[in-house]
C-alpha cells in the first residue's frame, strides 16, 4: 500500500495495487471510470462531483458512436421532450392519485367488499409492473419506438377504461394494476430511450421537461378525478380519464421520433439481468438502501385522502393536497437534483431521505388541521421523490460506466419490491388500536430513515470520511 500527498494537494488516494494517484484541485477527475479500477479504495476529504447525463436511458446497450456525430442538441428534440412530458403526465399522474380512487371505492362500489390492504395493493401493483417490466422493454426495441409507444398507450388507456366497469377488487388488480402498469412501462422506456438521441449538453434540460409531467399530472388529475367522481360517479370518472389519457398518448405517439434505427429483427436477444453484479458489495448495499427508503414513498401519497377524511376534510380538499404534493415532488427533483451535483448525489439522497422520514414521524403525526397537513404536503413533497432523479447517476458512480446497463436493470427489478409499502402500512393500521394512523406514519418514516442509514454506511465504506462529497 502506498500513500502520497504533496503540499498543493487536497485529496489523497490509496490503492491496494501499489498505484498512487496525487491529484490537485485544478485537475479534472473522471470519477466514474476511477470507481471501476479493480481492488481500489479511495479516501477523499473533498471531492468535486462531476455532472453526468445518466438516467433511465442508460439501461440500454450502447449503440454505434457514429450515430451521435450530428446530434442537433435541440431542434425537433424539444417536441420529443414534450412527448415525454405528456406521457409522464398520464402515467405517473394517474399512479400518484390512486389514493383518491381508493378512498372513493372504499366508501362506494367496494364498501364492505374489499379491505384497505387490498385496495392499497392495486396502486402498488401498477407501480410494481411499471418497474418490473422496464429492464425487459429494450428487448422489444426492434419493433420501433412508435409501435411500442402506441401499444403501451392502448394498454394504459384500456386499463383505465376497463377499471370503470370493475365491481370486484380483482377486476381492479387486472385492469388498473397489471394492464395499466405494463402499458405504462412500454411508454416510459420508449420515451427515455429516445430523448437522449436528440441532446448532448442540453440533455438535462430535456429530461427535466419530460419529468416535470409527473408533478403536473398529479397536480391536475387529483382535483379532476375528485370532481368527476362527485359529479358522475367512479365508473364515468374512469372512462373520461381513460379517454383523455388515450388522446394525450396519441399526441405522444405522433410526436415521438427516434434518430437511431431499431436493432435488426434477427439480432440475438440478450438478457438485461446480469447476476454477476451482485458480487459487488457496494452495489448490493446501495440496492438495499434504495429499495428500503423507496418503500415509504407511496404511503403518504396513497393515504393523504383517507387520512384527510379522518380529520374532517372534504374530498375536494384532500385531492388538492395530493396535487400540491405531486407538484412539489417535481420541483424537488429538479432543484435538489441540482444541489446534489454540488454537494454529492449520495449525500443529497441521504439528506432528503432523512428529512422525509422525520417529516412523516413528526410533522404528519401532528397534522390534524388543514394548515398543518398542507405544510406536510409541501415539505414532504419537496424531498420525497429524489430517488427518481438521483438513483441512475448514483448507480453509475458505484458500478462504473461500463456496467451501468446491468446495474440499472437490477435496480429497476429490485425497486419493484418497494411497492409493498402501502399494503404493509395498511396491515399495520388494521392492527393498530382503533385503526389509528400512527402506525402508518411511523412505518413510512422508519423505512425512509433506515434506508438513509444504510446509504450513510455505504458512504463511509466507500470514502472512509464523514465530510467527503460523493
Amino acid at each position: 500500500m502506498k500513500h502520497a500527498q504533496d503540499e498543493k494537494t487536497s485529496s489523497v488516494y490509496e490503492v491496494e495495487n501499489d498505484l498512487t494517484l496525487v491529484v490537485s484541485p485544478a485537475d479534472q477527475i473522471d470519477l466514474e471510470k476511477l470507481a471501476t479500477t479493480p481492488s481500489q479504495h479511495y479516501r477523499m476529504d473533498r471531492l468535486e462531483t462531476i455532472p453526468t447525463n445518466m438516467d433511465a436511458a442508460s439501461i440500454l446497450d450502447p449503440v454505434n458512436i457514429e450515430y451521435y456525430d450530428d446530434i442537433p442538441d435541440g431542434g425537433y428534440g424539444w417536441f420529443v421532450a414534450l412527448a415525454g412530458f405528456l406521457s409522464n403526465f398520464v402515467m405517473f399522474g394517474t399512479i400518484s392519485i390512486w389514493g383518491v380512487f381508493s378512498n372513493a371505492f372504499a366508501t362506494g362500489i367496494l364498501e364492505g367488499k374489499a379491505t384497505t390492504v387490498e385496495l392499497m395493493g392495486i396502486g402498488s401493483t401498477a407501480l410494481a409492473c411499471l418497474n418490473l417490466m422496464t429492464p425487459f422493454n429494450p428487448m422489444l426495441a426492434r419493433f420501433g419506438t412508435r409501435i411500442i409507444t402506441f401499444g403501451g398507450s392502448v394498454l394504459m388507456s384500456l386499463g383505465l377504461i376497463l377499471a370503470g366497469f370493475s365491481t370486484e377488487v380483482w377486476h381492479l388488480y387486472l385492469t388498473q394494476g397489471v394492464l395499466f402498469g405494463c402499458g405504462a412501462s412500454l411508454v416510459y422506456m420508449s420515451v427515455v430511450a429516445v430523448i437522449p438521441q436528440w441532446f448532448t449538453t442540453k440533455r438535462g434540460a430535456a429530461m427535466g421537461i419530460s419529468s416535470a409531467g409527473t408533478g403536473i399530472g398529479g397536480l391536475a388529475l387529483s382535483p379532476m378525478a375528485s370532481s368527476l367522481i362527485s359529479k358522475y360517479g367512479i365508473p364515468w370518472a374512469y372512462r373520461i380519464i381513460g379517454l383523455m389519457a388515450f388522446a394525450i398518448c396519441m399526441v405522444t405517439t405522433a410526436l415521438i421520433r427516434a434518430r437511431l434505427p431499431p436493432p435488426p429483427m434477427n439480432e440475438k436477444i440478450k438478457s438485461p439481468i446480469k447476476l454477476f453484479m451482485l458480487k459487488d458489495v457496494d452495489f448490493v448495499i446501495w440496492l438495499f438502501g434504495a429499495v428500503i427508503s423507496l418503500t415509504g414513498y407511496m404511503v403518504p401519497l396513497f393515504y393523504l385522502p383517507k387520512y384527510g377524511a379522518s380529520i374532517g376534510l372534504d374530498q375536494g380538499t384532500t385531492s388538492n393536497l395530493v396535487g400540491i404534493c405531486c407538484a412539489m415532488n417535481a420541483v424537488g427533483r429538479l432543484a435538489l437534483g441540482w444541489v446534489g451535483d454540488k454537494i454529492g448525489r449520495l449525500n443529497m439522497y441521504i439528506i432528503s431521505c432523512t428529512i422525509a422520514g422525520l417529516l412523516c414521524c413528526l410533522l404528519w403525526k401532528f397534522a390534524t388541521t388543514y394548515e398543518t397537513l398542507l405544510a406536510f404536503s409541501i415539505t414532504w413533497g419537496l424531498v420525497c421523490g429524489l430517488y427518481f432523479a438521483l438513483a441512475p447517476p448514483i448507480t453509475g458512480n458505484i458500478v462504473g460506466i461500463e456496467r451501468i446497463s446491468p446495474g440499472l436493470s437490477l435496480l429497476f427489478v429490485t425497486s419493484s419490491i418497494s411497492a409493498v409499502g402501502p399494503p404493509i402500512a395498511s396491515a399495520i393500521q388494521k392492527a393498530t388500536p382503533q385503526q389509528d394512523y400512527i402506525g402508518v406514519q411511523m412505518f413510512a418514516g422508519a423505512v425512509y430513515l433506515f434506508g438513509a442509514l444504510i446509504c450513510f454506511g455505504l458512504k463511509i465504506k466507500m470514502t472512509r470520511s464523514l465530510t467527503s462529497l460523493i
